[in-house]
């Protein structure tokens, strides 16, 4: 069985010997390197070390997005830092070692002449300069796919694309102070996204979709389920259908933080799975498969429990059996894995949840 039709048997919820083995998230590249410090050769693959079948991050090029992109240039750096505008036009200083995520300072649209300007030029859908550079060859190839492969990705999403326009703060507002506008940049961009994503996934077509939001934290998320349903859903509709329509039934979902009060709205938008279930804040991944069965879900596994021992790797992994047994789950730690974590633990962490993988195979109930 290749790892595709592994993959799509068991989001699926059809008979399967076991979950595919992925890692989904890997180290950072601090982590990384505190890993070859440690052992680790530099010129080996840790994922075939660590025994992984393959990997699910396989994604057709298609620039669903700014076309044309912002140049990225640099505007200040020391030897820690650098503050750059990135291509999409988002002002960021950066730590040079990448262990951790960015600060945002500013956005490309901050008024309705911003983004009628970005609209008309950079947000249109011709094809020119969307799709990969080896577009060709990859259609002429990918029927015969043996991993299962993806389209969509950051920033494809009806709150992280306009976040990535607006900025958090600005996108919060415009939800009571610009609400007719917000609508009209939603709208904009789903009918964007349904001319740009038929027209290449009739191309070539995908096994899932992606579509990026982390719209929530700790405490639960950054709107609430009723704005959600006004602003989103609609929007999510429309585009769910447009995507079942080209064959793709697996529409997923990825948010940091605590997503529950928002999962009705999303699985009314027609999305289908969801990940990456970060758990640290004391969520339940069993409860939440007691209650939506048949959700497919992805991640789960506390990344932050890899470096506190042997003991608290097996306390994370300790759902992981019903879980694997209720099928359309894929285990995997809830986000990259940090430097605070062993190459020795990660391994142990590997060895261990592969172990499962293999005694528990699925079994879904519907």
């Amino acid at each position: 069985m290749t790892n595709r039709e592994r993959f799509l048997r068991l989001m699926r919820g059809e008979p399967l010997d076991r979950a595919p083995f992925f890692p989904c998230f890997g180290p950072w590249p601090a982590t990384l390197e505190r890993w070859h410090a440690e052992g680790l050769p530099r010129d080996a693959d840790w994922r075939a070390i660590c025994g992984f079948d393959g990997d699910m991050r396989h994604m057709l090029p298609i620039n669903g997005f700014l076309n044309p992109q912002f140049e990225e240039r640099v505007i200040a750096e020391d030897d820690q830092f650098r503050v750059f505008t990135d291509r999409f036009g988002v002002r960021k200083r950066d730590r040079k070692d990448q262990g951790s995520m960015p600060e945002f300072l500013g956005y490309a649209v901050e008024n309705r002449a911003d983004w009628e300007r970005v609209r008309d030029e950079r947000l249109q859908p011709d094809m020119a300069g969307r799709l990969g550079a080896n577009w060709a060859e990859l259609r002429a190839s990918h029927a015969d796919r043996t991993e299962p492969f993806y389209a969509g990705d950051l920033p494809i999403g009806f709150f992280g694309g306009p976040r990535e326009l607006l900025g958090v703060e600005r996108l919060a507002m415009w939800f009571y102070d610009e609400p007719a506008l917000l609508e009209e940049i939603l709208d904009h961009l789903c009918e964007l996204w349904i001319a740009v994503f038929t027209r290449a996934l009739t191309e070539a077509p995908v096994d899932f979709f992606f579509i990026w939001e982390d719209m929530c934290f700790k405490n639960g998320p950054l709107i609430g389920p009723a704005l959600f349903r006004k602003f989103l859903v609609p929007r999510y509709q429309r585009f769910t259908a447009a995507l079942r329509a080209l064959g793709v039934d697996i529409i997923m979902v990825d948010s940091d933080g605590d997503v529950r009060l928002l999962l009705d709205a999303w699985i009314e938008g027609g999305v289908t799975c969801m990940f990456p279930w970060e758990t640290q804040m004391g969520l339940d991944i069993t409860a939440v498969r007691r209650q939506y069965p048949t959700l497919q879900m992805i991640g789960g596994v506390n990344k932050a429990a890899l470096a506190h021992g042997r003991e608290a790797i097996d306390e994370a992994l300790a759902p992981m059996p019903f879980m694997l047994e209720s099928g359309r789950y894929l285990p995997a730690v809830d986000h990259f894995v940090p430097p605070d974590v062993s190459w020795d633990d990660y391994r142990y962490f590997c060895e261990q949840l592969r172990g499962m993988i293999e005694r528990y195979p699925p079994h879904p109930k519907e």
